[in-house]
């Protein structure tokens, strides 16, 4: 099903919400950002339990923004699980098929199928108290899906599992998620989730939708400077663009010169801005000229394959990354970073 958000507001006095966002059939969308940027609210203004102040939402092109949650075909599953106590597993799960009146036979065969599809075979007669959390979010999980609903809502389901059990119930989400060809909404505020498990992602900043891509864009192509510096680790230098054409001149500090890509980027000579680029586009070489830069490893922290190396230059500290061990603390490097993997922001 394809969910459409069209001009959403909801204001609390001094938090306002806007959103707009389409997300395409079968999509696994993950809403990330900090605690009280908005994630949890618009997935409740979706699932119909928060009225928006203004604008609409369409389901599959059908305007539910009147319909009561229970009439909408979305299913939730909550951070704290919301399991039934005074039920069993089986009856947690064949809640949803009860509640719209299908037969005792087909409740009890998608029950058995859930229970299997997420590895509790046998956890049917066992109350919620009797599980580990990793089981109870997995009963929730077979829960929601239970109706074969249009779309997936899942509020942060992982925040209170340690790294372990994240992992496989990770694994376990995507497998439903794909096995069911479900499209998906995602709420987290860890980056490391949100890259590894969803088709694209939006990045929320203060009641508002900062940018919206596939984890790879957002990571190595961010279209804003808060997006840049929120996800992952990056370099950020300070200069003045001294001209423009296929790539923009800045000029740092020093005299030190960086070329950019540009890429359309509205900026005339004489403008401040800010050079982004990650620590895996800054590599050790020999060659001269624009775009390089002096420095001096100072820290190194052992990754495996490779190193996360600080090195002290002019411009401050840079972090990169890098498989030479820099074995001397104080080793002199020569840095450079393509025109291509430098983005300017203002």
């Amino acid at each position: 099903m394809k969910l459409k958000l069209k001009n959403i507001k909801k204001n609390y006095g001094n938090f306002t919400l806007n959103a707009d966002l389409e997300l395409h059939e079968g999509e696994f969308h993950t809403f990330l950002g900090p605690s009280g940027c908005g994630k949890t609210t618009l997935l409740r203004i979706i699932a119909g339990f928060t009225a928006p102040d203004s604008g609409r939402i369409f389901l599959d092109g059908k305007d539910i923004t009147e319909v009561p949650p229970e009439k909408r075909n979305i299913s939730i599953v909550f951070q704290d699980y919301a399991l039934f106590p005074n039920m069993n597993v089986e009856k947690n799960i064949g809640y949803g098929p009860e509640t719209r009146h299908w037969n005792k036979d087909k409740i009890k065969a998608r029950t058995q199928a859930l229970l299997e599809a997420v590895e509790l075979t046998g956890y049917g007669k066992r109350k919620p108290d009797t599980l580990s959390g990793g089981e109870k979010q997995r009963v929730a999980l077979a829960r929601a899906i239970a109706v074969n609903p249009a779309l997936l809502l899942l509020d942060e389901p992982l925040s209170a599992a340690d790294e372990k059990l994240k992992g496989a119930l990770k694994a376990q989400i995507l497998e439903t998620h794909r096995k069911n060809h479900l499209t998906t909404i995602y709420v987290t505020h860890d980056q490391e989730e949100a890259m590894t498990i969803s088709d694209r992602i939006s990045v929320f900043r203060r009641g508002n939708i900062e940018c919206t891509g596939t984890p790879q864009e957002i990571y190595f192509q961010p279209k804003t400077l808060y997006t840049a510096q929120f996800v992952g680790q990056s370099n950020i230098l300070k200069g003045t663009v001294a001209a423009t054409g296929n790539l923009v001149e800045v000029h740092c500090q020093e005299g030190q010169i960086f070329k950019a890509l540009n890429r359309s980027y509205p900026f005339a000579k004489g403008d401040e801005v800010k050079l982004f680029f990650r620590p895996e586009c800054c590599m050790i070489s020999a060659r001269a000229g624009e775009n390089i830069f002096m420095g001096k490893a100072e820290k190194r922290i052992f990754y495996g394959s490779r190193y996360l190396c600080t090195v002290e230059t002019r411009f401050g500290e840079i972090i990169m990354y890098d498989s030479y061990p820099f074995k001397i603390p104080d080793t002199f490097c020569r840095l450079w970073v393509s025109p291509g993997n430098i983005y300017l922001f203002q």
